[in-house]
């Protein structure tokens, strides 16, 4: 081998080292980096030639790629998990905020003014022409009309704020999925160049693992290195350079469950449109199951009992006589229908106006005739909800203990998710996470080996030296 082939081959040691040295420094600069896989430089043998006695000699080194250390497959269950813990997180800030609704421990809440209202009729019951009693049963009575119409309120509410949720989450989709746009085409232009754009990757496995948070997709790879993305039930978001957008819109109720005038998510992925519906999954999931299923349920079971109540007071109070002896009066302002009874409840303008009103006689001029209070007093056991099987007492705890249980078992899948994500993050620090150690380590050999290089274009220089003294 020629001398000067010895400085080229020392020089390529140098080059590759310095190669190894420079990417060993990235992966240290971003240990902290999240979603970063830490790179290598892969190396090869630069082409060989022949020497004297037909031996053939190495020319050197060159970096033939740095590649990234990354699993496809476990950056696939990363983002079902992160999908499914956001789904559970999401649920729980909004379970959460049902469960206040239905708190009573820091105050008197519906089945204590149940209770109390119920209560005061047997109070009436014992002193029938007492006027003090009479203005207590109005007073319970307004106290009910009350709570319904809060928890009502309240409920629609929450609804409301998951709308504005729905609404900015939509938003945050458009915005990652034209970054997962942006990044497919600057990754195949680097990669048209032949060079690996590893931080680009990067970039694009955390922007889809941000979109899964959304809702339930699936990416793969076309056979130009695109990530297409597909919304499971609904159709393609991300296909190569083209990216579709969400949209919301305020509609009428529908039979799945939507609240009038809520919003519908709709996307041109979709030919119908409308996905509100196929959405499953992430934090969108969580939301749209929490409005169209939970608290429309709540708001029905709410509607239930307050038309109930007013109907079967109704029907025994208009029996009875008043303190006048009218017949036929309405305790509770009538309802042509369940819908929206628990905003629509009122006391009739009758009792409103005039406690005397208040029937508790089942006969007239009976002053010492209690049947009629007695009656709506023992409504309160009365089986009349739930097609006979629950009195109100208990269908009312049956819908907080429903708010409780599922806030129960969404509490134990974050904690069982949590778990899992651990395990699969730690699987991943294991394969593509920057070990300081390690880099450190890499570091002392790349600056030995970058040293040695130069080692061999000294010992080649001073070989030259020798072989020009000789002429001399």
């Amino acid at each position: 081998m020629a001398i000067p082939n010895i400085f080229r081959t020392g020089m390529s040691g140098m080059m590759a080292s310095k190669t190894a040295v420079a990417t060993t420094g990235h992966n240290i600069s971003n240990a902290n980096t999240e979603g970063y896989s830490r790179q290598r430089v892969q190396q090869e043998t630069t082409t060989p030639q022949i020497g004297s006695g037909r031996n053939i000699l190495g020319t050197g080194v060159q970096p033939a790629r740095t590649e990234r250390v990354n699993d496809e497959y476990l950056e696939k269950h990363i983002r079902n998990g992160v999908r499914d813990l956001s789904n559970f997180e999401e649920k729980d800030t909004a379970l959460r905020q049902i469960e206040d609704i239905f708190n009573e421990m820091n105050g008197e809440g519906l089945n204590r003014l149940m209770s109390r209202f119920f209560n005061e009729f047997r109070k009436l019951s014992n002193e029938p022409d007492s006027e003090a009693v009479r203005q207590s049963v109005r007073e319970a009575s307004q106290a009910i009309v009350n709570d319904f119409h809060r928890l009502r309120n309240e409920v629609v509410e929450v609804r409301k704020h998951i709308d504005s949720r729905i609404e900015g989450y939509s938003k945050e989709i458009n915005t990652a999925t034209e970054e997962i746009r942006d990044l497919n085409i600057k990754i195949q232009q680097a990669e048209a160049t032949g060079v690996s754009p590893n931080d680009l990757l990067d970039k694009r496995d955390k922007a889809l693992k941000n979109l899964a948070t959304y809702m339930d997709i699936a990416a793969h790879k076309d056979n130009k290195g695109h990530y297409s993305v597909d919304v499971r039930g609904v159709g393609p978001l991300v296909v190569g350079p083209n990216a579709e957008k969400f949209s919301v819109e305020r509609t009428p109720a529908d039979q799945d469950g939507k609240g009038e005038n809520s919003v519908d998510l709709r996307t041109s992925a979709s030919a119908h449109g409308n996905v509100t519906h196929g959405l499953k999954g992430g934090k969108l999931g969580a939301l749209l199951e929490v409005r169209d299923q939970m608290l429309t349920t709540i708001l029905d079971r709410l509607d239930t009992m307050a038309y109930s109540l007013s109907e079967a007071v109704n029907d025994v109070h208009a029996e009875g006589y008043t303190r006048t002896g009218q017949k036929g009066i309405a305790f509770f302002a009538p309802m042509s229908g369940k819908d929206r009874a628990a905003e629509f409840l009122q006391l009739s303008d009758d009792v409103k106006t005039n406690i005397n009103n208040i029937a508790t006689a089942a006969i007239p001029d009976a002053p010492g005739d209690n049947r009629i209070a007695l009656a709506i007093a023992g409504l309160q056991d009365h089986r009349i909800l739930n097609d006979g099987r629950a009195n109100f007492d208990e269908f009312y705890n049956s819908i907080v203990s429903d708010v409780g249980v599922a806030t129960q078992r969404n509490k134990a899948g974050i904690s069982q998710q949590k778990d899992i994500m651990t395990q699969l993050n730690k699987m991943r620090d294991q394969i593509s996470g920057v070990s300081i150690d390690e880099e450190t380590a890499n570091l002392l050999q790349f600056q030995q080996t970058y040293g040695a290089s130069a080692k061999v274009i000294q010992v080649a220089d001073e070989m030259l030296k020798t072989v020009l003294d000789l002429k001399r």
